[in-house]
């Protein structure tokens, strides 16, 4: 008797050495003294398709993220939970694929102006970041006054670091108060109508290096500018311009009176590792549920994680049992709004038939071919745009335009 007592004595000592060393991890369980906490959700799906699927049939308040599993394959999983829950075991450090997490940005839902701004260091090396970083908080925060009166500056804007010695990275979270926009397509459009000045900078560079002799017009099919900026599919073709003097003059004075902008705009041209030109501002970031890096993550295989710039200067108000680095994450979180009665939606101004060019303007992978799911495409001067749709798109008939010439 005394043996088989003095056994379990020394069982109940080894497993006590054990989670001394190995303590379980805590485990999210909303209690009545913290009505303030949602139930737990925690559902893991193969599909993003499924994923948003019962989040439609949940009564939480939760959210789709995505999950890297696979370095190699860049195979993906979907978690539903909702943002409480999810911070729990995001600082908890116990659940190790939370350290490769994504947001995915749900189409049509409202959301955050964001940007993904990068280029390599050694292929830039007069390049200053952090330069590059406030004068594009100010153009943006300039647009915003003229295009929607909302008053924005760097006090306004998140700015999270992931930069490496070979790759400057930052992303950009804008948030002014009381101010969100209609979707990502929308920011998709609003960033590129106001970078348009320094893709028309970027093409004229990229023009300027073609031999003399292959003629001065360019056929320039809906791939000019890559999903992440980069300059693609720009094709020299025969000068074709004796026959249209009017249409010739017409784009010569609007180039002129477009060089000043895009001159102060040259700080967002960079070089990517072979030299080519492409805009330190991805704009491949606005497409359809989109995958967005969160605030502490990682790229798998990867060890730099999303963390405060040491520029930043925005500071998140601390609501009641909210610590300050949960009030940066929820302040991170793209489509974490709480949209009021006196909430100012912006949108772009693009009308249905203009989203779905925007939508397969951006959904195109860089350098891959971009005929049009629509058989539509954009010129570089949205206001010309703009007027020939207003012309082709009457009486119930829906027209655009195949593709664009630009006389020089």
């Amino acid at each position: 008797m005394k043996r088989k007592w003095e056994e379990r004595l020394k069982k109940v000592e080894e497993l006590a050495s054990h989670y001394e060393r190995n303590p379980l991890p805590p485990v999210y369980r909303p209690k009545l003294s913290k009505p303030f906490l949602p139930s737990s959700v925690w559902k893991i799906f193969c599909r993003q398709a499924e994923a948003f699927s019962y989040v439609k049939t949940c009564k939480e308040d939760v959210h789709v993220f995505a999950l890297e599993k696979n370095t190699q394959s860049g195979q993906r999983f979907y978690l539903v939970t909702t943002y409480k829950e999810l911070w729990f075991y995001y600082t908890k450090g116990y659940k190790t694929s939370l350290m490769h997490c994504y947001e995915v940005i749900p189409e049509k839902d409202a959301c955050k102006l964001y940007f993904d701004l990068e280029f390599y260091k050694p292929a830039n090396p007069d390049a200053d970041g952090k330069s590059m970083v406030a004068k594009l908080i100010e153009l943006v925060s300039q647009k915003l006054k003229e295009l929607y009166d909302v008053n924005c500056s760097a006090k306004d804007v998140l700015n999270l670091d992931s930069s490496t010695d070979e790759k400057f990275s930052r992303h950009l979270i804008f948030l002014p108060q009381k101010t969100v926009f209609k979707d990502n397509f929308h920011v998709g459009n609003f960033v590129r109508t106001i970078l348009q000045p320094a893709i028309r900078l970027m093409e004229s560079k990229a023009a300027a290096v073609i031999p003399e002799g292959v003629g001065h017009v360019f056929q320039c099919s809906a791939g000019r500018v890559g999903l992440d900026g980069s300059l693609t599919n720009l094709t020299a073709a025969e000068d074709a311009s004796k026959g249209r003097p009017a249409i010739a003059h017409k784009a010569k004075h609007m180039e002129t009176s477009h060089q000043g902008k895009n001159l102060e705009l040259s700080f967002l041209i960079v070089n990517d590792k072979e030299g080519d030109k492409q805009l330190f501002v991805d704009l491949g970031v606005y497409t359809k549920n989109r995958n967005f890096r969160m605030y502490k993550s990682s790229k798998a295989g990867k060890n730099v994680i999303l963390k405060i710039a040491e520029d930043n200067k925005f500071v998140p108000n601390c609501e009641e049992n909210v610590s300050l680095e949960e009030a940066y994450f929820l302040s991170s979180l793209i489509c974490n709004i709480r949209a009021m009665d006196d909430t100012k939606v912006l949108s772009s101004g693009f009308s249905e038939e203009e989203r779905k060019t925007s939508a397969f303007l951006n959904s195109k992978t860089t350098g891959s071919s971009r005929d049009s799911m629509e058989g539509y495409q954009d010129s570089p001067y949205p206001e010309i745009d703009y007027f020939v749709r207003s012309l082709v798109n009457k009486d119930g008939v829906q027209g655009g335009k195949d593709h664009f010439t630009v006389y020089k």
